[in-house]
């Protein structure tokens, strides 16, 4: 809705990394069987954005996070894996903000 908003006109209403972490936070805590799908949907939504210079902000460690935590709440460690390992790559790319965290590795450990 956010989005369509923007869409619109509203260029109060545009989306941040803030609006999209919160999105894949709720997907990741609805313990849905399409969550970890849903929760990478809107990732790519972001990294798309970031790259176009649609949005300012690249994902962070609570985007990565999140988005470990919708597979891991669906016992799918190996796709907590890989986003884990993506992401580092990105913080070994320079995007400081993607420095995996205490947290990173407790969502694969629980």
């Amino acid at each position: 809705r956010m989005q369509m908003d923007y869409d619109a006109g509203n260029k109060a209403a545009k989306p941040d990394i803030r609006s999209y972490n919160i999105l894949i936070d709720c997907w990741a805590k609805s313990n849905r069987p399409d969550a970890p799908e849903e929760a990478e949907r809107l990732f790519e939504i972001i990294i798309d954005k970031q790259k176009s210079g649609d949005l300012d902000e690249s994902p962070n460690a609570v985007t990565y996070n999140s988005v470990m935590s919708a597979y891991a709440k669906q016992g799918d460690v190996v796709g907590a894996q890989k986003v884990l390992d993506r992401m580092q790559m990105d913080y070994d790319a320079g995007n400081k903000a993607a420095k995996p965290t205490i947290r990173s590795y407790s969502v694969l450990i629980d």
